[in-house]
């Protein structure tokens, strides 16, 4: 390039400049400013990002910072709505139980799923130590109340009170879990009392009770889903016991994403062996299964797993149901599988 043609290239790129700063600050840009900055548009990224619909009002005020509660807090000792039947071997599968679970790609792979629905799962969730952590992302996350006032909302379904958020549905997991004789830690902090920090903060919290826990096998991260339908927000429904119950969704990250996952198959096999315990109790209690491009912290530990427990439009009865019948699942696969 001659010497006259860089002089040209220089002047074209500092009138390009020029023109926008002069755009800029005749306020030109400020509609973009604008857009940006509204909840609507945060809401309609974050779902490009996660795939998750989030409701966002600029009237509502932003989470408070809840009291600070303990860390981690053993749920309480009691007996379950319905009886446990106690495994004493390891469970066992075969392929022909794929029939019955449906999946969801939201990613460029497509495994082999009989090979890890069948293969050797070894581990024992029993004895004294903690073997089953159970956190929440979106911790304020809460349902449809049975009746106006039921809770004190810190936004649209969510709220701080921990007997109607998903708190309570980690409470019954974690309680029939130990009654069954598995040690279990319930993580209670509020990881989302700034959305965007939710998984960050997850993360931040897991990696110090993995640290200081080394013997957990398996985390739970419980949500309960969310979307805007014609009818409202989405009601997932199934039948247990003549009852009416949630469903359940498993999620399962992968490393499609870049980030690195490199054991996201244990994963995927731990859940097609609880989506196959769950439907044969159960026909129709869960959605399908959602394999995804993004790891959502599944990947600190040996097993791990995200399981929405309803949506937005059950009530909390129907989810504790739903949650029942995972606590049976996996004290179901407590002694691995064979």
């Amino acid at each position: 390039m001659d010497f006259d043609q860089r002089c040209l290239r220089l002047c074209a790129a500092v009138l390009i400049c020029s023109v926008l700063f002069r755009l800029a600050a005749s306020g030109t840009f400020k509609p973009l400013q604008q857009w940006l900055a509204q909840p609507s548009t945060a809401s309609f990224l974050m779902y490009l990002q996660t795939g998750r619909v989030i409701r966002a009002s600029a009237e509502e005020p932003p989470l408070p910072l809840p009291p600070i509660p303990p860390p981690l807090i053993p749920p309480e000792t009691a007996p379950p709505e319905h009886p446990i039947s106690l495994p004493q071997t390891p469970a066992s599968f075969s392929k022909e139980e794929l029939d019955h679970i449906t999946m969801y790609y939201r990613c460029d792979y497509r495994p082999e799923l009989a090979p890890l629905l069948t293969e050797e799962l070894n581990w024992d969730l029993h004895g004294d130590e903690p073997k089953v952590l159970i956190v929440h992302t979106h911790t304020s996350e809460s349902y449809t109340p049975l009746t106006p006032g039921e809770y004190t909302p810190s936004g649209a379904y969510h709220t701080l009170d921990p007997d109607y958020n998903v708190l309570s549905i980690g409470e019954v997991v974690g309680t029939m879990l130990e009654e069954a004789g598995i040690g279990v830690l319930h993580d209670c902090e509020f990881h989302d009392t700034s959305f965007n920090d939710s998984y960050p903060n997850t993360r931040i919290s897991t990696e110090k009770i993995l640290e200081e826990n080394p013997s957990i096998e398996l985390i739970i991260d419980l949500h309960r889903d969310a979307a805007d339908t014609p009818a409202g927000q989405l009601v997932t429904e199934c039948q247990v016991d003549g009852q009416t119950a949630a469903q359940l969704m498993m999620v399962v990250g992968t490393d499609d994403c870049g980030l690195e996952h490199p054991d996201w198959k244990k994963n995927l096999a731990v859940a097609l062996k609880l989506q196959a315990l769950l439907e044969r109790e159960n026909p129709g209690i869960c959605r399908k299964l959602t394999l995804t491009d993004q790891r959502y912290n599944q990947h600190l530990g040996r097993h791990a797993l995200l399981i929405e427990v309803g949506a937005a439009g059950n009530t909390l009865p129907e989810a504790k149901l739903a949650a029942a019948q995972l606590a049976k699942a996996i004290i179901a696969l407590s002694y691995g599988s064979e």
